[in-house]
């Protein structure tokens, strides 16, 4: 495993190097464009299209040769890289959130915030210290049960779909204000873009591309600010700004707040990345990274202000910055939810039992097929953000119990079986009674810790009661124990 981390760097570094110099290739010719008085239609389109084939670009060549490279990116990935993969995600859900129709001054931003920091500093790194290549992974592996097999294979299914369709009815709307086409045209373009930078290479494309727009998001934003310098702008009352900004952030109630933490904390979608570095160390400094990314980002962006876009070269450069964590995030969903098409919650137990390259096909065309669904979900979609509170809720709800059940829970299903149906009984004696708000809010995930909590008691509950096997030794991860692929 070290040879293959070693052998490794300098693809690292070419590749980064080629990703950075088209980023600034790209930001020349746009200026370069606007100074010449080409139409500006033209210039402002140049930067959304520029990201949708820039990042398709490097999906492709992060193309995966073996089942290990595919499923966990070799366990190479660098620490920073995963780090920025994480803050791309975290941006996609932020912009997400905020597209909502309703007021966005009840979101519960300091939730979401904890629950980000939690994930990068404590789950992620969890699940790397056990060798997990997935959270479905996780479930086949502490719930071998037909039951749950089948039942977190449809909840992993419902989220990655419904997180997928949230990214990508966010950044249609990108290519749909920057290329002047139809909604159901920009989700198509989108959804062919999205599986370019999946089904390639797995976790090994959902890294580069997610890497390459945070930091090329980060550099925007770093743009914006230091054009506003030279443009006379006072240094001081920026940091005043930012200060005030961030301090300006609204408060929802503290229930809502604990909701919106625990549904983002035991999301999979930032603790994917995690699962692609060498060691849980990695994991916990790639956490660092992306909270450090996140931290400068949001003070950057509370320097800025209510954003004034004024020329077809600023047009260009927000509609990048849009659409490309708004991708990250379909990415994210898209990839939880191709992992059970591809086997894992119906053989994963067996551990060897399914050949690699057959594993690698299934999981591709489940990749087609799910932006094919995700696409659909996000055309009926009355905003981005209800298919995002959906994936929470859900997941919230009737996953995250048993997430927590693998703490104290031996490899017995029982637990798991007592607290999904404990969760959605207590859910539909809510709904039935006429509890909570049904419509996809904050208020929705309130509801769902509800289940959610409901869900725990009665795990813990049979897990004293009916005690599982006896310790299983420490599984070793079959992905790196796969035999040598031609």
């Amino acid at each position: 495993m070290s040879i293959d981390i070693i052998s490794s760097t300098k693809p690292v570094g070419a590749k980064a190097s080629f990703a950075a110099a088209a980023f600034a290739l790209v930001l020349i010719v746009v200026f370069a464009l606007e100074r010449i008085g080409a139409p500006d239609r033209l210039v402002a389109a140049l930067g959304p299209l520029s990201a949708l084939v820039g990042i398709a670009a490097i999906g492709l060549m992060a193309r995966a040769r073996n089942l290990l490279e595919f499923l966990v990116a070799h366990r190479a990935a660098p620490a920073s890289y995963a780090g920025l993969a994480m803050a791309a995600t975290a941006g996609g859900l932020t912009l997400a959130l905020a597209a909502s129709n309703a007021s966005i001054d009840n979101l519960p931003w300091r939730g979401m915030s904890a629950g980000v920091v939690i994930a990068a500093l404590v789950v992620g790194p969890r699940w790397r210290a056990e060798q997990a290549s997935g959270i479905s992974d996780v479930f086949a592996t502490h719930f071998p049960s037909a039951f749950t097999r089948v039942a977190f294979m449809v909840l992993s299914l419902a989220c990655g779909w419904a997180l997928a369709a949230s990214g990508l009815g966010y950044a249609a709307l990108s290519i749909r204000d920057a290329l002047s086409v139809s909604g159901n045209t920009a989700i198509l373009i989108c959804a062919a873009a999205l599986v370019l930078t999946l089904a390639p290479g797995g976790l090994r494309s959902l890294i580069w591309a997610d890497a390459a727009s945070a930091g090329a998001g980060l550099a925007i934003i770093g743009l914006f600010v230091a054009l506003a310098f030279r443009g006379g702008s006072d240094p001081a009352a920026r940091l005043e700004a930012a200060e005030t900004a961030l301090r300006g952030l609204p408060y929802a109630p503290l229930v809502t707040e604990i909701a919106a933490a625990a549904a983002t904390a035991s999301l999979f979608a930032f603790a994917t990345p995690a699962l692609s570095v060498a060691s849980p160390g990695a994991a916990r400094r790639a956490g660092l990274v992306a909270l450090l990314a996140l931290a400068l980002g949001a003070a950057a962006a509370g320097s800025l202000g209510d954003l004034v876009v004024k020329t077809p070269s600023d047009s260009a450069l927000v509609g990048m910055v849009a659409f490309l964590p708004a991708m990250a995030l379909a990415r994210a969903g898209l990839f939880a939810a191709s992992r059970p098409l591809g086997f894992d919650l119906t053989r994963v137990h067996a551990r060897l039992s399914v050949l690699a390259s057959r594993r690698i096909a299934v999981a591709r065309a489940a990749v087609v097929i799910g932006a094919a669904i995700a696409a659909v979900v996000a055309r009926v979609s009355p905003h981005p953000s209800a298919p995002l509170y959906l994936a929470l809720g859900l997941w919230l709800a009737f996953a995250a119990p048993s997430l927590a059940l693998t703490v104290i829970s031996r490899r017995s299903s029982r637990p798991a079986i007592a607290a999904l149906v404990a969760s959605v009984l207590s859910a539909l004696a809510a709904r039935l009674h006429g509890f909570g708000d049904p419509s996809f809010g904050p208020q929705l995930l309130v509801g769902a810790l509800g289940a959610g909590l409901v869900g725990v008691a009665a795990g813990m509950i049979v897990r004293v009661l009916a005690p599982g096997r006896t310790p299983s030794p420490r599984l070793t991860d079959p992905f790196v124990d796969l035999p040598l692929e031609t």
